[in-house]
């Protein structure tokens, strides 16, 4: 299970943590260098830029999709330092949590998620508490990194047609509800409304308004209030696969560790024809919600 810690337990793991690398996992979407920008200009003392974008395939049709190539991925999470004895703390200053994501793709890759950590509250938790700051780059020495893929992570589309038919996992969609019960969708090409029988839990409502993670007990009686069984295996979707992993992680630290996710979410569900199961728009009824 990976760990949500405060900025005071981060500044004293910086300080006092042998083998711990400090992760920036921010991500502006369309926007691909704001991020590595503003690490530039400031950033946790010590710590690392992860690039997002580098581990997504560059060959894929679909966006966003994870970079599953073991030789490129050892060798660039080893430029970053990494080992797999290492603890990596992930944090982000993105309205996505895109540190959530980096910290799937980690487990994915063979990291051991109890090494794991976000940083609650992200980088404006940091400079609130006052922690060390630095800009430039970071020197980091090459280590050797050994990819071990982890596909219970990861679920792919014959295996949510599949799940239609035997129903064995729960579907948690993290977008926002509009889009969920039929609004119209941001990309073009794809069709409205979400998989058959999921459940919409928008990724957001996990957060307060400074972007800290509620505490648990709401999250879980949230989730408990739109019928959703806590402790059932569950795969987590969203538009791209890139906020739904913010569902992965909590339901990581609320005991649910039979969690994946659909890489391809409704970029690739809702891009082609009906599937058996689903029905018309004008057909569909509201299913759960929030």
């Amino acid at each position: 299970m990976p760990w949500l810690i405060n900025a005071e337990q981060g500044e004293s793991f910086r300080k006092n943590q042998k083998n711990l690398v400090i992760l920036d996992a921010s991500w502006h979407g369309i926007d691909s260098t704001r991020a590595r920008q503003e690490f530039t200009e400031k950033h946790i003392a010590g710590a690392r830029f992860f690039d997002i974008n580098i581990f997504n395939d560059p060959e894929a049709t679909l966006p966003n999709t994870l970079l599953r190539d073991e030789k490129q991925c050892a060798e660039q999470l080893g430029a970053l330092g990494l080992r797999p004895d290492c603890k990596v703390i992930l944090y982000d200053r993105s309205n996505f949590h895109s540190s959530c994501r980096a910290l799937w793709m980690l487990k994915y890759f063979g990291h051991s998620p109890q090494l794991l950590y976000i940083l609650d509250g992200g980088f404006a938790a940091w400079e609130k508490l006052g922690g060390k700051i630095e800009s430039g780059e970071s020197l980091v020495g090459v280590k050797d990194y050994k990819i071990q893929f982890q596909e219970a992570h990861i679920r792919t589309l014959d295996q949510i047609k599949a799940n239609l038919k035997n129903s064995k996992e729960q579907v948690l969609d993290a977008r926002h509800p509009v889009r969920f019960v039929g609004g119209e969708e941001p990309r073009a090409g794809l069709r409205s409304g979400h998989i058959p029988g999921s459940f919409c839990f928008p990724y957001n409502v996990v957060f307060d308004q400074n972007g800290f993670f509620l505490p648990l007990d709401k999250i879980r009686r949230r989730l408990e209030g739109i019928g959703f069984n806590i402790n059932h295996p569950t795969i987590t979707t969203c538009g791209s696969g890139m906020t739904a992993p913010v569902l992965n992680f909590v339901l990581d630290i609320l005991g649910n560790e039979s969690n994946s996710l659909y890489d391809g979410s409704w970029t690739q569900w809702g891009s082609d024809q009906l599937y058996p199961g689903e029905v018309n728009l004008d057909e569909r009824p509201v299913e759960r919600s929030m």
